[in-house]
Protein backbone atom coordinates (compact mmCIF):
# COMPACT_ATOMS: atom_id res chain seq x y z
CA UNK A 1 0.00 0.00 0.00
CA UNK A 2 2.72 2.74 0.72
CA UNK A 3 4.40 1.72 -2.53
CA UNK A 4 1.01 2.05 -4.65
CA UNK A 5 0.43 5.86 -2.31
CA UNK A 6 4.24 6.38 -3.84
CA UNK A 7 3.36 5.76 -7.28
CA UNK A 8 0.28 8.13 -6.62
CA UNK A 9 1.82 10.70 -5.95
CA UNK A 10 4.31 10.66 -8.55
CA UNK A 11 1.66 10.44 -11.39
CA UNK A 12 0.20 13.34 -9.71
CA UNK A 13 3.77 15.66 -9.18
CA UNK A 14 4.27 14.50 -12.93
CA UNK A 15 0.36 15.36 -14.24
CA UNK A 16 1.43 19.22 -12.44
CA UNK A 17 4.64 19.35 -13.61
CA UNK A 18 3.98 18.40 -17.51
CA UNK A 19 1.02 21.01 -17.57
CA UNK A 20 2.87 23.57 -16.18
CA UNK A 21 5.85 22.97 -18.48
CA UNK A 22 3.31 22.80 -21.50
CA UNK A 23 1.64 26.53 -20.54
CA UNK A 24 5.35 27.40 -20.06
CA UNK A 25 5.71 26.68 -23.45
CA UNK A 26 2.21 28.27 -24.95
CA UNK A 27 3.12 31.31 -22.70
CA UNK A 28 7.00 31.83 -24.46
CA UNK A 29 4.61 32.87 -27.53
CA UNK A 30 3.42 35.76 -25.86
CA UNK A 31 6.17 38.53 -25.96
CA UNK A 32 5.43 40.50 -23.16
CA UNK A 33 6.95 43.67 -24.31
CA UNK A 34 4.81 46.83 -23.84
CA UNK A 35 3.50 47.47 -27.07
CA UNK A 36 2.61 44.29 -28.16
CA UNK A 37 -0.63 43.73 -26.92
CA UNK A 38 -3.23 40.45 -27.57
CA UNK A 39 -6.58 40.35 -28.58
CA UNK A 40 -7.53 37.16 -26.10
CA UNK A 41 -6.36 39.80 -23.28
CA UNK A 42 -7.48 43.43 -24.27
CA UNK A 43 -10.39 42.83 -22.97
CA UNK A 44 -9.89 41.91 -19.73
CA UNK A 45 -9.30 44.10 -16.49
CA UNK A 46 -7.10 46.60 -18.01
CA UNK A 47 -5.50 46.66 -14.05
CA UNK A 48 -4.67 43.18 -14.79
CA UNK A 49 -3.07 43.04 -17.80
CA UNK A 50 -0.72 45.98 -16.36
CA UNK A 51 0.92 43.77 -13.68
CA UNK A 52 1.16 40.63 -15.82
CA UNK A 53 3.11 43.36 -18.04
CA UNK A 54 5.12 44.65 -14.90
CA UNK A 55 5.16 41.62 -12.63
CA UNK A 56 5.18 38.74 -15.05
CA UNK A 57 2.38 36.20 -15.92
CA UNK A 58 1.37 33.62 -12.61
CA UNK A 59 -0.24 30.67 -13.56
CA UNK A 60 -2.31 29.72 -10.64
CA UNK A 61 -3.67 25.98 -10.38
CA UNK A 62 -7.28 27.14 -11.84
CA UNK A 63 -5.38 28.83 -14.96
CA UNK A 64 -3.45 25.66 -15.86
CA UNK A 65 -6.84 23.54 -15.43
CA UNK A 66 -8.62 26.15 -18.00
CA UNK A 67 -5.62 25.58 -20.43
CA UNK A 68 -5.50 22.28 -20.28
CA UNK A 69 -9.44 21.95 -21.09
CA UNK A 70 -8.93 24.48 -23.64
CA UNK A 71 -6.47 22.90 -25.35
CA UNK A 72 -8.19 19.56 -25.61
CA UNK A 73 -11.62 21.47 -26.72
CA UNK A 74 -10.06 22.82 -29.67
CA UNK A 75 -8.10 20.10 -30.54
CA UNK A 76 -11.96 18.22 -30.55
CA UNK A 77 -13.10 21.12 -32.63
CA UNK A 78 -10.51 21.24 -35.29
CA UNK A 79 -11.27 16.87 -35.51
CA UNK A 80 -15.12 17.51 -35.98
CA UNK A 81 -15.08 20.01 -38.61
CA UNK A 82 -12.58 18.32 -40.60
CA UNK A 83 -14.81 15.28 -40.02
CA UNK A 84 -18.22 16.90 -40.90
CA UNK A 85 -17.61 17.29 -44.99
CA UNK A 86 -19.63 19.95 -44.70
CA UNK A 87 -16.51 22.51 -44.26
CA UNK A 88 -13.11 22.71 -45.38
CA UNK A 89 -10.44 23.93 -42.70
CA UNK A 90 -8.11 26.27 -44.37
CA UNK A 91 -5.65 27.34 -41.33
CA UNK A 92 -5.04 26.77 -37.97
CA UNK A 93 -3.64 28.90 -34.97
CA UNK A 94 -3.20 31.65 -38.06
CA UNK A 95 -0.72 34.46 -36.57
CA UNK A 96 -2.38 38.06 -37.65
CA UNK A 97 -1.29 41.23 -36.50
CA UNK A 98 -3.01 45.03 -36.34
CA UNK A 99 -0.62 48.16 -36.62
CA UNK A 100 -2.48 50.79 -34.44
CA UNK A 101 0.44 53.07 -34.27
CA UNK A 102 4.00 53.28 -34.94
CA UNK A 103 5.02 51.54 -31.52
CA UNK A 104 1.38 50.09 -30.36
CA UNK A 105 -0.10 46.37 -32.19
CA UNK A 106 -2.40 43.98 -31.32
CA UNK A 107 -0.57 40.04 -32.20
CA UNK A 108 -2.77 37.25 -31.56
CA UNK A 109 -3.38 34.08 -33.13
CA UNK A 110 -7.05 32.98 -35.06
CA UNK A 111 -8.17 29.46 -33.62
CA UNK A 112 -9.71 27.77 -37.28
CA UNK A 113 -10.01 29.42 -40.72
CA UNK A 114 -12.74 27.58 -42.71
CA UNK A 115 -11.99 28.07 -46.44
CA UNK A 116 -15.61 28.19 -47.45
CA UNK A 117 -18.82 28.37 -45.46
CA UNK A 118 -22.14 29.67 -47.52
CA UNK A 119 -19.63 31.22 -49.88
CA UNK A 120 -17.24 32.87 -47.82
CA UNK A 121 -14.27 32.54 -45.71
CA UNK A 122 -15.10 32.14 -41.67
CA UNK A 123 -12.78 32.64 -38.25
CA UNK A 124 -13.81 30.31 -35.63
CA UNK A 125 -12.85 31.11 -32.11
CA UNK A 126 -13.66 28.41 -29.71
CA UNK A 127 -14.14 29.27 -25.90
CA UNK A 128 -14.92 26.14 -23.18
CA UNK A 129 -16.88 27.18 -20.79
CA UNK A 130 -19.05 26.52 -17.45
CA UNK A 131 -22.34 27.32 -18.97
CA UNK A 132 -23.60 28.78 -22.48
CA UNK A 133 -24.10 32.11 -22.50
CA UNK A 134 -27.69 33.55 -23.91
CA UNK A 135 -25.42 35.92 -25.75
CA UNK A 136 -21.43 35.96 -26.94
CA UNK A 137 -19.58 37.46 -24.11
CA UNK A 138 -17.86 41.05 -24.41
CA UNK A 139 -14.20 40.67 -24.42
CA UNK A 140 -14.91 37.54 -26.77
CA UNK A 141 -16.47 39.72 -29.41
CA UNK A 142 -13.12 42.16 -28.92
CA UNK A 143 -11.07 39.59 -29.39
CA UNK A 144 -12.72 38.33 -32.98
CA UNK A 145 -13.05 41.95 -33.83
CA UNK A 146 -9.09 42.14 -34.06
CA UNK A 147 -9.09 38.82 -36.30
CA UNK A 148 -11.48 39.62 -38.31
CA UNK A 149 -10.38 43.26 -38.84
CA UNK A 150 -6.89 41.57 -39.74
CA UNK A 151 -7.90 39.44 -42.13
CA UNK A 152 -10.10 41.96 -43.72
CA UNK A 153 -13.10 39.61 -43.33
CA UNK A 154 -16.90 40.30 -42.68
CA UNK A 155 -18.09 37.25 -40.63
CA UNK A 156 -16.79 34.97 -37.79
CA UNK A 157 -18.18 32.18 -35.54
CA UNK A 158 -17.85 32.35 -31.44
CA UNK A 159 -18.62 28.93 -30.74
CA UNK A 160 -19.14 28.27 -27.11
CA UNK A 161 -19.01 24.58 -25.60
CA UNK A 162 -19.90 23.59 -22.05
CA UNK A 163 -17.17 21.41 -20.61
CA UNK A 164 -19.16 20.16 -18.06
CA UNK A 165 -22.49 18.87 -20.50
CA UNK A 166 -20.83 18.92 -23.63
CA UNK A 167 -23.75 20.81 -25.60
CA UNK A 168 -21.82 23.98 -27.92
CA UNK A 169 -23.67 26.70 -29.24
CA UNK A 170 -22.44 29.04 -31.87
CA UNK A 171 -22.84 33.09 -32.62
CA UNK A 172 -22.40 35.00 -35.81
CA UNK A 173 -20.27 38.28 -34.89
CA UNK A 174 -20.19 40.69 -38.12
CA UNK A 175 -16.77 42.90 -38.98
CA UNK A 176 -16.92 46.49 -37.11
CA UNK A 177 -14.60 49.07 -38.07
CA UNK A 178 -16.43 50.65 -34.41
CA UNK A 179 -15.43 48.22 -32.49
CA UNK A 180 -11.30 48.10 -33.61
CA UNK A 181 -11.69 51.50 -32.92
CA UNK A 182 -12.71 51.06 -29.16
CA UNK A 183 -10.25 48.14 -28.75
CA UNK A 184 -7.67 50.43 -30.03
CA UNK A 185 -8.38 52.88 -27.36
CA UNK A 186 -7.74 50.27 -24.90
CA UNK A 187 -4.72 49.25 -26.29
CA UNK A 188 -3.32 53.10 -26.33
CA UNK A 189 -4.75 52.94 -22.40
CA UNK A 190 -3.21 50.29 -21.31
CA UNK A 191 0.06 51.45 -23.18
CA UNK A 192 0.32 54.86 -21.57
CA UNK A 193 -0.29 53.19 -17.89
CA UNK A 194 2.50 50.57 -18.37
CA UNK A 195 4.63 53.74 -19.37
CA UNK A 196 4.24 55.42 -16.31
CA UNK A 197 4.41 52.81 -14.10
CA UNK A 198 1.00 53.78 -13.08
CA UNK A 199 -1.87 50.75 -12.36
CA UNK A 200 -5.16 51.82 -14.37
CA UNK A 201 -8.34 51.98 -12.17
CA UNK A 202 -9.95 48.95 -10.58
CA UNK A 203 -11.90 48.20 -14.03
CA UNK A 204 -13.30 44.60 -13.44
CA UNK A 205 -14.89 46.11 -10.09
CA UNK A 206 -16.12 49.37 -11.11
CA UNK A 207 -17.92 47.97 -13.89
CA UNK A 208 -19.58 44.76 -11.80
CA UNK A 209 -17.57 42.14 -13.14
CA UNK A 210 -16.26 40.87 -9.77
CA UNK A 211 -16.08 37.29 -11.23
CA UNK A 212 -13.23 38.59 -13.01
CA UNK A 213 -11.63 39.45 -10.14
CA UNK A 214 -12.45 36.16 -7.94
CA UNK A 215 -10.30 34.26 -10.54
CA UNK A 216 -7.63 36.86 -10.75
CA UNK A 217 -4.13 35.97 -10.12
CA UNK A 218 -3.36 39.06 -8.68
CA UNK A 219 -6.04 39.72 -6.39
CA UNK A 220 -3.72 40.06 -3.52
CA UNK A 221 -1.78 42.97 -5.15
CA UNK A 222 -4.66 44.83 -6.48
CA UNK A 223 -7.37 44.15 -3.35
CA UNK A 224 -10.34 44.65 -5.35
CA UNK A 225 -12.59 43.99 -2.56
CA UNK A 226 -11.11 46.67 -0.40
CA UNK A 227 -14.28 48.92 0.24
CA UNK A 228 -13.94 52.93 0.14
CA UNK A 229 -13.44 54.36 3.29
CA UNK A 230 -13.02 51.09 5.33
CA UNK A 231 -9.45 50.25 6.23
CA UNK A 232 -8.19 46.46 5.60
CA UNK A 233 -8.34 44.59 9.15
CA UNK A 234 -11.52 47.10 10.75
CA UNK A 235 -14.26 45.51 12.26
CA UNK A 236 -17.96 45.30 10.40
CA UNK A 237 -21.39 44.40 10.95
CA UNK A 238 -23.26 43.14 7.52
CA UNK A 239 -27.02 44.01 6.91
CA UNK A 240 -29.94 43.14 5.24
CA UNK A 241 -32.18 46.27 4.80
CA UNK A 242 -36.06 44.19 4.78
CA UNK A 243 -36.95 42.36 7.99
CA UNK A 244 -33.84 43.60 9.63
CA UNK A 245 -33.10 47.79 9.27
CA UNK A 246 -36.56 47.62 8.03
CA UNK A 247 -40.40 45.99 9.01
CA UNK A 248 -41.37 45.74 5.62
CA UNK A 249 -44.61 43.20 7.63
CA UNK A 250 -47.44 45.34 5.83
CA UNK A 251 -45.47 45.46 2.58
CA UNK A 252 -45.45 42.27 1.91
CA UNK A 253 -49.25 41.57 3.22
CA UNK A 254 -49.93 43.90 0.56
CA UNK A 255 -47.84 42.62 -2.20
CA UNK A 256 -49.43 38.91 -2.04
CA UNK A 257 -52.64 40.55 -1.71
CA UNK A 258 -51.71 42.36 -5.27
CA UNK A 259 -50.21 39.10 -6.89
CA UNK A 260 -53.27 37.27 -5.89
CA UNK A 261 -52.22 34.93 -3.36
CA UNK A 262 -52.83 36.52 0.06
CA UNK A 263 -51.30 35.05 3.11
CA UNK A 264 -48.71 32.69 0.84
CA UNK A 265 -45.38 31.25 1.67
CA UNK A 266 -43.01 33.75 -0.91
CA UNK A 267 -40.73 30.61 -1.16
CA UNK A 268 -43.31 28.27 -2.13
CA UNK A 269 -45.11 30.12 -5.27
CA UNK A 270 -44.65 29.62 -8.89
CA UNK A 271 -42.09 31.35 -10.33
CA UNK A 272 -44.48 33.48 -12.35
CA UNK A 273 -46.73 34.12 -9.26
CA UNK A 274 -43.27 35.07 -7.75
CA UNK A 275 -42.15 37.53 -10.58
CA UNK A 276 -45.89 39.36 -9.95
CA UNK A 277 -45.08 39.63 -6.12
CA UNK A 278 -41.51 41.19 -6.55
CA UNK A 279 -43.00 44.00 -8.92
CA UNK A 280 -45.39 44.72 -6.09
CA UNK A 281 -43.13 44.51 -3.59
CA UNK A 282 -40.33 46.64 -4.52
CA UNK A 283 -42.75 49.14 -6.00
CA UNK A 284 -42.35 52.74 -4.78
CA UNK A 285 -46.08 52.59 -3.66
CA UNK A 286 -45.66 49.77 -0.63
CA UNK A 287 -41.93 50.42 -0.01
CA UNK A 288 -43.70 53.50 1.32
CA UNK A 289 -45.15 51.67 4.03
CA UNK A 290 -41.90 50.04 5.90
CA UNK A 291 -41.36 51.35 9.18
CA UNK A 292 -38.75 51.04 11.06
CA UNK A 293 -36.90 47.55 11.61
CA UNK A 294 -36.22 45.29 14.77
CA UNK A 295 -32.51 45.59 14.40
CA UNK A 296 -31.90 49.60 13.66
CA UNK A 297 -31.40 50.19 16.95
CA UNK A 298 -28.93 47.58 17.50
CA UNK A 299 -26.71 48.59 14.43
CA UNK A 300 -27.21 52.75 15.99
CA UNK A 301 -24.97 50.84 18.96
CA UNK A 302 -22.68 49.56 17.20
CA UNK A 303 -21.94 52.23 15.12
CA UNK A 304 -21.37 54.11 18.14
CA UNK A 305 -18.60 51.43 19.36
CA UNK A 306 -16.67 51.97 16.30
CA UNK A 307 -17.43 48.69 13.87
CA UNK A 308 -18.18 49.54 10.37
CA UNK A 309 -22.09 48.85 8.92
CA UNK A 310 -21.79 47.48 6.01
CA UNK A 311 -24.94 46.69 3.93
CA UNK A 312 -25.38 44.12 1.37
CA UNK A 313 -28.96 43.75 0.20
CA UNK A 314 -31.23 41.59 -1.91
CA UNK A 315 -32.48 44.61 -2.88
CA UNK A 316 -32.20 45.23 -6.59
CA UNK A 317 -29.50 48.04 -7.41
CA UNK A 318 -31.75 50.06 -9.37
CA UNK A 319 -33.47 50.76 -5.64
CA UNK A 320 -30.49 52.05 -4.53
CA UNK A 321 -31.23 55.61 -4.13
CA UNK A 322 -34.70 54.77 -2.80
CA UNK A 323 -33.67 52.80 -0.48
CA UNK A 324 -30.83 55.16 0.87
CA UNK A 325 -33.67 57.84 0.66
CA UNK A 326 -35.72 55.72 3.28
CA UNK A 327 -32.64 54.42 5.53
CA UNK A 328 -31.90 58.11 6.36
CA UNK A 329 -35.66 58.86 6.78
CA UNK A 330 -35.03 56.49 9.67
CA UNK A 331 -31.97 58.26 10.85
CA UNK A 332 -29.62 55.54 10.06
CA UNK A 333 -25.99 56.15 8.78
CA UNK A 334 -23.86 53.61 7.08
CA UNK A 335 -20.51 53.01 5.63
CA UNK A 336 -20.93 50.95 2.38
CA UNK A 337 -23.98 49.67 0.69
CA UNK A 338 -23.63 46.89 -1.79
CA UNK A 339 -27.13 46.22 -3.54
CA UNK A 340 -27.92 43.21 -5.56
CA UNK A 341 -27.24 43.41 -9.35
CA UNK A 342 -29.44 42.58 -11.96
CA UNK A 343 -29.71 38.88 -12.87
CA UNK A 344 -28.12 37.83 -9.61
CA UNK A 345 -29.79 35.11 -7.44
CA UNK A 346 -29.74 36.48 -4.01
CA UNK A 347 -28.57 34.23 -1.65
CA UNK A 348 -25.16 33.12 -3.90
CA UNK A 349 -24.52 36.73 -4.48
CA UNK A 350 -24.42 37.68 -0.93
CA UNK A 351 -22.51 34.36 0.29
CA UNK A 352 -19.63 35.15 -2.34
CA UNK A 353 -19.72 38.26 -1.06
CA UNK A 354 -19.04 37.99 2.42
CA UNK A 355 -16.34 35.72 1.31
CA UNK A 356 -14.47 38.22 -0.59
CA UNK A 357 -14.85 40.81 2.32
CA UNK A 358 -13.70 38.80 5.01
CA UNK A 359 -10.17 38.37 2.96
CA UNK A 360 -10.16 42.34 4.24
CA UNK A 361 -11.98 42.40 7.12
CA UNK A 362 -13.09 41.00 10.62
CA UNK A 363 -16.84 40.08 10.12
CA UNK A 364 -18.18 40.15 13.57
CA UNK A 365 -22.37 39.60 12.66
CA UNK A 366 -24.34 39.24 10.09
CA UNK A 367 -27.98 40.35 10.40
CA UNK A 368 -29.91 38.41 7.68
CA UNK A 369 -32.72 36.30 8.42
CA UNK A 370 -32.16 33.32 5.30
CA UNK A 371 -31.19 30.24 6.99
CA UNK A 372 -28.61 29.56 4.17
CA UNK A 373 -26.99 32.77 4.34
CA UNK A 374 -26.92 32.72 8.31
CA UNK A 375 -24.98 29.16 8.02
CA UNK A 376 -22.18 30.53 5.16
CA UNK A 377 -21.84 33.60 7.96
CA UNK A 378 -21.16 30.83 10.54
CA UNK A 379 -18.65 29.00 8.63
CA UNK A 380 -16.61 32.58 8.49
CA UNK A 381 -16.64 32.68 11.95
CA UNK A 382 -19.52 35.54 12.50
CA UNK A 383 -22.61 35.68 14.89
CA UNK A 384 -26.12 35.94 12.96
CA UNK A 385 -28.77 37.32 13.78
CA UNK A 386 -29.94 34.32 16.34
CA UNK A 387 -26.69 35.09 18.33
CA UNK A 388 -27.26 38.66 18.65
Amino acid sequence: MIEMIGIADKVEDAVRKGLRRLWEEESALHEWRPGVYYPSYIGYCLRKQYYIYTLGERPTSEKLAVFATGRGVHGAVEEALRASGIVEVEDVEKKVEVKLTDNISLSGRVDLLLAEVEGERVIVEVKSTSRLPDSPLEHHVMQLQVYLNAEDMGRGVLLYWDKRRGAIKAFNVERSGDALRRIAERAVMLHEYIRRGSPPPKEAILEGRLWECDLCEYRSICKPFLLPGIHEGERMVISEVDKVLVDDSEREREALALAGVPGARIEELPPDVKRRFYEYYYSADLLSRDTKGPFIEYVWKRRAEGVKLVIISGRPEELRERTEDELRKLGLTWDYAVFRPEGEREVWWKTNMYRRLVEHYQIEEVLDRDRAVQRTARRLGAKTILEV
